[in-house]
Order: structure tokens, then C-alpha cells, then sequence
């Protein structure tokens, strides 16, 4: 896992911001007060919240403190990520602390500044944030006695802030990820440093982490936390891979893994259970020769079990040869993580791996949960169950996210 490092403004949001990444499963360290090194903390620790309580200070001043602490993170013998956490109203001097990081950085870093906290109320529409549907400033951010914010144009209120020129990505514009990102680098390449993203739900925001984590560039997050924990997650899921196994024949299963092929690029095979029992040695080396050829493509590969009839042989008899063939598989390629559906396989699968135990983690969705595998050759990995039939269309793809962001 790569470390991250996250500046806060003060202390209340900050700490906002490190619950959000406890919930991704991050260890996470709040460093109240700006003059303390964060190198020990960093060593033991996911993820450090260093609070630079500028939020009242005179622009430049903040400017200066944050890029003090920002030089102290950037020559880190573990390249942390570095985010930059603002006021969810836009109040301080947002632009100018911007800037001073952005200053010590890569010459090529673009700011990620991605005002919205939708489960705040905090949304960002044609350029615009609003509190609760109300424009920020005309909310009592707008009436601060030491920071009022004097327009709720987010471009036009962050570029009064900077000397570098800010853009906009209007997100909603856009439904797939890869959409987004040829559109921000088209900003890019007309020389913005800062691109303001709206974004109006949780939605919005993964959709951007994967956009700007698919960018062959640095970033810098700045927001309120959401999206800084979502690009975290994002850029921590590269060069991961995950092996899901569909051991269920509910129609449920069936359009869950359907509408995964069309989210998500994955290498998908459909295994032939007649083959798998009849002829196991020659048909698993085929299935293995393919999906080697998958890994070398793809982060996620699955195998699933629907498209022929096991027209020749029991469940429980398929159930065990699946297993078999996951055992394999997994001994030969190495997989961070590993999704099973369907309750007979999944049962099988585990048996197979000499697991002991599951250490279970938490629940993703409703009768779909994550664990880590207790015993066997495959300590630790980390693990999702779920139901066939259980989840809407894009609970698979749900899952696959998780592990991803977990493993």
C-alpha cells in the first residue's frame, strides 16, 4: 500500500477526512499541530492527517507554512501520495495554499480540486458548490466574519485565490470514467494546473478517482475528503489482481456478471463443467494457458460457470472440479484477491485452500462480505462471499471495487 499524507486546513475537517479512509480499512494518524515530524507517525501508519491550522491565517502566510510541510513530505523514501484537504465551504485561502504545494512538486502536477461532500450536502453543479441546494455563498460561509466566501463559482472564486490558471470539468457531461479522462486531458493540455470537478454524489466521485488515477501524470487531491479517499483507493488498486469465480446459476448471477463486462474491463472465460470433469488434466492446463494470457491484460479475471449446462454430472461433482481448477490457478499466478459466488463453491473453493478460518472484515453489501483467509498456503488473502442471487446489477461489480481498493 502506498502511504498518504493529507494537509489539512484544520483540525475538525481534517479528522473528517482520516475516518473517511478508516473506513477503507487505512491506519490512519492525526498530527494536531504543524510543527511536529510526521516521519515516525508515517513509518507506523496508513496515512497521516497533518493539520496545518491556516485556516485564519493571511493568504500568504498559510501559503508559506503549507509549503513548508509540504517539502517535508515530497523527498519521503516512501513517495507518499500528498493530498490537500480544504474547508467543505470554500472558506481560507484555498487557492494560494493550492499553490504553494503544487510549487514543490513535479513540475507536471495538476490540482484534482473536487469541492463536493455530497453526504454533507456539499454539491458542485455547472461549476457551482451548493450547501443543501443553496449557493455557499449565500449560507452562513458567505457571512464568516473572518473568511466570508463571495461567490459560490467555485472557478471564479479559487482563481481570485492563485496566480495559475484554473479550469472546469463538468462531470456530469460524462458517464464513464474513460470519457472523463480524455476530457481532463484536453484541459490539460490547454495549460490549466487546477481543474475544479463538479460532482454531485459519491457516484460522481469514484468516477473521477478512476479518471484522474488513470492519468500517466501526478495529482494532487484537493477536497474535503471524499475524493481524496476515493484516488487513494484508486491509485492503490493498480497492479492488483483479482481472480472472481461465479459458481451460481441464479439469472440474478447472470446479469450482475453481465453488467461487469460492460463497467469494467475484465478477462472473463466461460468454463466448460462437461470439460472440467471429463477431461480435467488437458482442459485446466487450457483454462490456465488462457488466463495467463488474461492476467497479462487485465486486473480482474473471472471464470464463470453459466453459459454451458452440466448436462453429464452432479453439482456437488462440478462444485469440486471448479474448485480444483481455482486451486491451480491460484498456486500458478499470483492474485491479491479472490471473489466466490455461489454458496457450494465457494464452500468447495475454500476447503480446497486448506482454509482454517476467515477473519472477517465487514460487510459490503447485504450477504456479500469481505474476510481475510486464516491457515492454509494462502494466509492472509483477502476474500469475498456473496450469494448468487443476492445484490442488484452492479453488485459484482461493487465487490470487485472493494477488493480492489482492500487487498
Amino acid at each position: 500500500m502506498r502511504k498518504l499524507v493529507v494537509i489539512a486546513d484544520d483540525i475538525t475537517g481534517g479528522n473528517a477526512t482520516g475516518v473517511l479512509l478508516t473506513k477503507q480499512g487505512w491506519k490512519v494518524l492525526t498530527v494536531p499541530d504543524h510543527r511536529v515530524s510526521i516521519t515516525g507517525p508515517l513509518e507506523r501508519h496508513d496515512a497521516v492527517v497533518w493539520n496545518a491550522a491556516t485556516r485564519l491565517l493571511p493568504a500568504e502566510e498559510a501559503g508559506l507554512r503549507v509549503r513548508r510541510m509540504a517539502e517535508q513530505v515530497i523527498p519521503h523514501d516512501d513517495r507518499p501520495l500528498l493530498a490537500k484537504r480544504i474547508d467543505s465551504t470554500l472558506r481560507g485561502s484555498v487557492g494560494m495554499e493550492t499553490e504553494a504545494v503544487l510549487q514543490v512538486m513535479p513540475p507536471e502536477t495538476i490540482a484534482a480540486v473536487v469541492p463536493a461532500f455530497p453526504q454533507s450536502g456539499r454539491l458542485t453543479r455547472e461549476g457551482e458548490l451548493l450547501v443543501h441546494g443553496v449557493p455557499v455563498h449565500q449560507t452562513e460561509a458567505g457571512r464568516d466574519p473572518f473568511t466570508p466566501v463571495k461567490t459560490s463559482r467555485v472557478v471564479d472564486w479559487i482563481q481570485s485565490q492563485t496566480s495559475l490558471p484554473v479550469g472546469l470539468l463538468e462531470t456530469g457531461k460524462y458517464t464513464l470514467a474513460k470519457d472523463m479522462r480524455v476530457a481532463l486531458e484536453r484541459l490539460i493540455a490547454l495549460g490549466y494546473k487546477l481543474i475544479v470537478c463538479d460532482a454531485e454524489s459519491d457516484e460522481d466521485i469514484e468516477k473521477l478517482a478512476e479518471a484522474w488515477a488513470g492519468l500517466n501524470l501526478p495529482v494532487l487531491p484537493v477536497d474535503p475528503g471524499p475524493f481524496t479517499a476515493a484516488y487513494a483507493a484508486a491509485k492503490n488498486a493498480e497492479g492488483k489482481r483479482i481472480l472472481l469465480v461465479s459458481g451460481s446459476l441464479a439469472e440474478t448471477a447472470r446479469k450482475q456478471l453481465d453488467y461487469l463486462e460492460q463497467s469494467l474491463p475484465v478477462g472473463m472465460l466461460t468454463v466448460n463443467v462437461n470439460r472440467l470433469t471429463d477431461n480435467a488434466h488437458d482442459y485446466t492446463a487450457e483454462v490456465a494457458h488462457r488466463l495467463k494470457e488474461l492476467t497479462e491484460r487485465f486486473q480482474v479475471v473471472g471464470l464463470r460457470t453459466d453459459g454451458v449446462p452440466a448436462n453429464r454430472c452432479d453439482g456437488h461433482t462440478v462444485s469440486e472440479s471448479v474448485a480444483r481448477l481455482v486451486v491451480n490457478l491460484i498456486h500458478r499466478y499470483p492474485f491479491d484477491g479472490l471473489y466466490l459466488s455461489g454458496g457450494e463453491v465457494a464452500f468447495t473453493t475454500l476447503r480446497a485452500m486448506e482454509v482454517r478460518g476467515l477473519q472477517l472484515m465487514g460487510e459490503v453489501l447485504p450477504l456479500c462480505v469481505m474476510a481475510k483467509l486464516v491457515g492454509g498456503p494462502f494466509q492472509g488473502m483477502h476474500i469475498i462471499t456473496k450469494g448468487g442471487s443476492v445484490g442488484d446489477d452492479a453488485a459484482i461489480l461493487t465487490s470487485v471495487k472493494a477488493l480492489l481498493r482492500q487487498c
